[in-house]
């Protein structure tokens, strides 16, 4: 097995759709966005993001020779007083590649392309605090909780609580 990584092109954004999908009906208690939801959608947010390719606004691809096997976007800010901020989001890798460094290898090279910009000097992401194999991930890459959101997400009547997390660029 030859993993590749790479920012995905315009041309991905119809794969790219395959895999959100897939990851909000596989992990759905994992994610804000529901699969009821963005199934209906013409076309998601970051497909539009894929196809204009900005330096703000991107996703990494990890791909099994064409199968695109795992996703990490990524925003930058865009107000002045916050354009030194980025978010990580939509962090997935297919159940059948887990275990395999794949999901820390993507969170490092989103990582990379966004503290490539000298202007982002933070990266912020939420995760569910019951994604245990996430916080590990994330610790693993120098993120560090700020913060607790009770109760965001309710799905029927079982709610779930996000962690916050920054990584400040190393100076």
């Amino acid at each position: 097995m030859n993993i590749v990584y790479r920012k995905l092109q315009p041309g991905d954004s119809g794969i790219y759709r395959e895999i959100r999908l897939e990851s909000l009906k596989n992990d759905p208690d994992g994610f804000g966005s529901s699969y009821e939801d963005e199934v209906k959608a013409a076309k998601l947010g970051y497909e539009t993001y894929i196809e204009e390719q900005t330096a703000g606004r991107f996703v990494f691809g990890a791909f099994d020779d064409e199968k695109l096997i795992g996703i990490c976007g990524y925003y930058q800010e865009t107000s002045k007083k916050i354009r030194h901020r980025g978010t990580i989001i939509q962090m997935y890798v297919n159940r059948n590649y887990r275990g395999q460094k794949i999901g820390r290898t993507l969170l490092e090279k989103t990582i990379a392309e966004a503290f490539a910009n000298k202007e982002v000097e933070l990266l912020v992401l939420g995760v569910v605090t019951e994604n245990k194999s996430a916080h590990f991930i994330y610790e693993q890459a120098g993120f560090k909780e700020y913060g607790l959101l009770r109760n965001l997400l309710k799905e029927g009547d079982k709610y779930f609580d996000e962690r916050l997390m920054v990584l400040y660029r190393s100076l």
